[in-house]
């Protein structure tokens, strides 16, 4: 096997799967059951996969108000009036990064928040007037910083644009409300990509003009057909990764449509999907995809093969409650470089947005096993 493939990289990934059987096991049998007791451990705090397994994901952190950031402190002025606003998460659904600040849409607040970790803030982007959303889900950026935001309640997507400053600022929307129930989109070539669940197709907008230029795929269970396309992600290869809902599945599609492969399946087991949403991509062909009804993610190989899983349903530091969206981005290590265990060697920071419970944005890394480092604490 050539050193440095994907297969050889993971592994150490191979046991996992046999160590966290009885774990992935037991929390199938608690799936989507909110009101469910919560068990009182689960695997090693902070690292995933659990020991004896080499780590390859460690949690780092979650924030749901600006009080959660890292280094946040407010001024003495601030805490001697005691009426600053704290800005919080409530809802979130879509996370994107861009120049390492962190951008998450929510749907209860009705707006995307913008929280710098440099300058330890949340704040709103202006989306007042014809920019103003009702129900924003899926968010994303494009080449040249254009923020996408498809809004469930407005049947459109939205685009904000930086002004001369920088500031993001409404700039046009997509889609006709009487036909469109957007909720994720990319961009990608100067085209608009977007899941529509009420037709279970992909609509395709010009970015220049704003007019629909075609559509990809239709409702069916065969390759390149959907049952409510939900998520949409961006593979390395400029192909398209689609959370096929009610098909139990991600597809590989290239720009055009034509499939390409597939990842899960309906089941209750490794390699299965329950309620699969949010789906990302890393440069080396890894598949991250979340699933509600078992509230972690898996990791897939680019041949389909599961590698490992993070979150989990519990009561230990890097769970997930009811997981939406994901989100891969390397601007974001510097920041956090100090956080990460020297026994991960961390190439990406990993961002996935809960629906419920007290943490609403965990913050994980993903790596490669530094040299020596086993599944010890």
């Amino acid at each position: 096997m050539p050193a440095g493939s994907p297969r050889e990289r993971f592994r150490s990934l191979a046991s996992p799967l046999r160590t966290a059987a009885g774990l992935v096991a037991g929390l199938l049998v608690l799936a989507g059951c909110a009101s469910a007791p919560k068990p009182a451990a689960g695997p090693e705090p902070a690292f995933f996969p659990p020991p004896p397994d080499p780590p390859r994901v460690q949690f780092l952190f979650a924030i749901t108000s600006e009080e959660d950031i890292p280094g946040f402190r407010r001024s003495l002025a601030e805490r001697l009036a005691g009426e600053a606003e704290t800005h919080i998460l409530v809802r979130p659904r879509g996370v994107a990064v861009r120049d390492g600040v962190i951008y998450v849409a929510d749907a209860k607040l009705a707006t995307v928040l913008r929280i710098d970790l440099d300058a330890k803030r949340f704040e709103p982007i202006d989306h007042q007037g014809p920019g103003k959303l009702s129900g924003p889900l899926g968010i994303s950026f494009d080449e040249d910083g254009v923020l996408y935001v498809a809004d469930r309640g407005r049947r459109q997507v939205v685009a904000f644009a930086p002004d001369a400053e920088g500031r993001l600022a409404w700039s046009r929307a997509y889609g006709e409300s009487e036909t469109l129930l957007p909720t994720d989109v990319v961009a990608r070539n100067g085209r608009l990509y977007v899941t529509d669940i009420s037709d279970h197709e992909i609509e395709v907008y010009d970015i220049a003009s704003g007019e629909r230029v075609g559509t990809l795929g239709r409702e069916g269970e065969d390759p390149g057909e959907f049952k409510f396309p939900s998520f949409i992600a961006l593979g390395p290869d400029d192909t398209l990764y689609v959370t096929d809902t009610m098909n139990f599945r991600v597809q590989k599609l290239t720009l055009d449509g034509e499939p390409l492969g597939s990842y899960g399946k309906a089941g209750d087991w490794t390699g299965s999907v329950s309620r699969p949403k949010g789906v990302a991509v890393d440069d080396d062909g890894f598949v991250h995809i979340l699933d509600a009804g078992f509230e972690n993610a898996q990791i897939f190989l680019p041949d389909g093969r599961v590698g490992t899983f993070y979150g989990g349903y519990g009561n230990y530091p890097g769970h997930m409650y009811l997981p939406f969206e994901i989100a891969l981005d390397k601007s974001l290590l510097p920041r956090l470089r100090d956080r990460v265990s020297p026994r991960l060697v961390p190439k990406y920071v990993i961002l996935v947005t809960n629906q419920a419970g007290p943490h609403k944005l965990n913050v994980y890394v993903f790596g490669e096993p530094a040299a020596g480092a086993d599944g010890g604490s």
